[in-house]
């Protein structure tokens, strides 16, 4: 555990820095040490550059009162957070915004139960199959083009983007906004950015990412943003890893955010911005527990060469080559033990996936807790601790909703519900007229003082 705890602390409290924004906004991406003394500027070309800006930041914060009618709004994700993790581990920061906040019971993420397709859900309340982000990897069969989460070029190409997502919402409307790390806001979607926005750096220790939505609210001009988002990475990497069940595990996994929501906390009341803004905690899905023993190896019940994958694990998606598509269909329905197959057709319509060109041939949704993958695969590396992407509607997919600040109820829990909803409850909160979504405006309602 202690070890674990070292290899966190690494990765994401080490230089902490505030970041000012990206190139592309005007804002020069320079970084500064906030242990108040260290300085990293040296680092960079611009030496002076960097001092004035950390100047004047300084004097910003001297007069960074909140200001203004509208309360800001600040969208937070912890990737894989279980529900339950909060009564399994300690969190006394969570607790409290619990204590004084909303806490539902669950928040049911849309399908597949995956990181891209539920961020962008949750920032468009659309179900994927029209957002068309319906997984991780996917394949366009228009444009021939194929997206990953490691394609920076497929990442901030907007055509892979449907919907707005509520950052273009707001800056349409006058409204500006500053993203710290979510799925499509590197993209010039409906060709627009946040005012402010930072390309994905998983490198990004915490406390920096923090600090900069800290020195966003306290800019002194028109600029200053009313939406913010904020990310937080290391729960899912843990639960991928060691599995959810590993207690001792994600136990520092948990408690490394939990204490990075207590320094945002600390540092809104530092600046006066505590009680003064509306905070959401959310995840974008649960965790299952994997197992050696629950393995489907593909490669056992078809020919691999009939068909060309498009996603693996725990949905498993293929396109059958010419005239193989009854075939590879066929042995699959034959084998059907742990999982479940589809053809395109047969998708249930309560998955909202099907009605969307990036569907392809073949879908199968493995039963929670089993993994999908070849014999080479599975020689080589097994199956890992944890994963996600089942039956939306499993308990183990439920993902998180914390709802804090002046507009919230306090001490109030309510019943389970699905993440479409979430983003007319932020366009209620930062009065905007809502685009085209498959949410419903009363649905969040009974959360609000």
């Amino acid at each position: 555990m202690i070890q674990n705890l070292r290899l966190l602390n690494d990765k994401y409290m080490s230089c902490p820095r505030i970041l000012s924004g990206h190139p592309q906004n005007g804002f020069p991406t320079k970084a500064f040490g906030n242990d108040r003394s260290l300085f990293f500027a040296a680092k960079h070309k611009h030496f002076e550059t960097s001092i004035l800006f950390v100047l004047l930041f300084i004097f910003s914060l001297t007069s960074c009162a909140p200001r203004g009618e509208r309360t800001p709004l600040l969208l937070i994700s912890i990737d894989g957070f279980k529900p339950e993790y909060l009564e399994q581990h300690p969190t006394p920061n969570l607790h409290r915004l619990m204590q004084d906040g909303v806490l539902a019971e669950g928040m049911t993420p849309v399908f597949p139960s995956k990181t891209f397709p539920n961020h962008y859900s949750l920032v468009t309340g659309l179900y994927t199959e029209n957002t068309g982000v319906i997984a991780n990897n996917m394949y366009d069969p228009k444009s021939k083009e194929w997206f990953s989460l490691g394609n920076r070029e497929a990442v901030m190409n907007a055509n892979w983007y449907g919907g707005e997502p509520i950052w273009v919402t707001a800056e349409k409307q006058g409204v500006k906004a500053a993203t710290m790390f979510w799925p499509g806001s590197e993209a010039p979607i409906k060709a627009v950015y946040a005012t402010r926005w930072m390309p994905y750096d998983g490198n990004l220790p915490y406390s920096a990412r923090v600090d900069s939505v800290i020195a966003w609210l306290s800019v002194q001009d028109t600029t200053r943003p009313d939406f913010l988002t904020l990310y937080f990475s290391g729960v899912d990497d843990y639960g991928h890893r060691y599995g959810p069940e590993n207690k001792d595990s994600m136990a520092v996994a948990v408690g490394l955010v939990d204490s990075m929501i207590g320094y945002l906390l600390s540092e809104l009341e530092r600046v006066g911005w505590l009680g003064n803004i509306n905070i959401l905690v959310t995840s974008d899905h649960g965790m299952a527990q994997l197992s050696n023993e629950r393995v489907i190896l593909l490669d056992s019940i078809i020919d691999m060469d009939d068909v060309r994958m498009v996603d693996w694990n725990p949905v498993a998606m293929m396109y059958a080559k010419e005239g193989k598509l009854d075939a590879v269909y066929n042995a699959l329905k034959k084998s059907e033990s742990h999982y479940t197959v589809y053809k395109k057709e047969e998708i249930p319509e309560i998955y909202h996936v099907k009605n969307n060109d990036r569907v392809p041939d073949i879908m199968m949704v493995a039963d929670v807790g089993y993994a999908i993958t070849t014999k080479k695969m599975f020689d080589e590396r097994g199956v890992g601790g944890g994963t996600h992407g089942y039956d939306n509607r499993s308990k183990e997919m439920q993902a998180l909703f914390l709802a804090y600040g002046p507009a919230f109820k306090q001490g109030e829990r309510i019943p389970t519900f699905q993440n479409i909803h979430v983003y007319e409850l932020m366009c209620s909160l930062l009065g905007l007229k809502p685009a085209p979504n498959d949410g419903h405006p009363d649905s969040l309602r009974h959360v609000l003082r």
